[in-house]
């Protein structure tokens, strides 16, 4: 029978001054959860796509990729926690790829904004982002927000091709 997965997560700041493998033992943790794109737009690492450079998202610098590599390479199996179209930088300088209301960007119950996720640039644009995730060693990505919204002024949401709630969940 395999051993139960117990995760915590930590903020990248604890792998980067080398307190997370205390804290995950003091917890008995196995698992380690960082969040690596915010519900803000903000990347943790640094991301090589044009328009995360473009707009300053991405934060982190080459030693932060490589922290988080060679942590990736240890024994804790590590979850990169990634909100995909709750957005709230890349809508509001990439109108094309934002989820729109009658009056401009539509904003979600926590004055957010998101990326459209029946748009293919935003679908590019966050699967690139978890193919750098990937790639930096991740054993899972946890994807939330990762579908249209369910939450909010609906009503307000200028559906276009997608009025039909079916063709939204697809």
């Amino acid at each position: 029978e395999p051993d139960a997965m117990l995760a915590l997560e930590l903020p990248l700041q604890a792998v980067l001054d080398g307190t997370a493998a205390g804290l995950l033992s003091e917890a008995r943790a196995n698992a380690l959860v960082l969040e690596m794109k915010s519900q803000d737009g903000t990347l943790a690492w640094a991301s090589s796509q044009e328009l995360a450079a473009a707009l300053g998202v991405s934060t982190g610098t080459e030693e932060v990729n490589e922290a988080i590599r060679q942590w990736n390479q240890g024994e804790v199996y590590t979850v990169a926690r990634v909100c995909c179209f709750r957005d709230n930088t890349v809508p509001y300088y990439r109108n094309s790829m934002a989820l729109r209301a009658g009056n401009g960007n539509w904003k979600d119950e926590l004055g957010l904004r998101w990326l459209h996720p029946g748009n293919e640039q935003s679908q590019i644009y966050l699967a690139q982002l978890c193919g750098e995730l990937a790639a930096l060693g991740f054993d899972e990505i946890l994807l939330e927000c990762a579908a249209f919204p369910t939450q909010g002024n609906l009503d307000r949401i200028n559906w276009g091709d997608y009025t039909d709630p079916s063709r939204r969940a697809a």
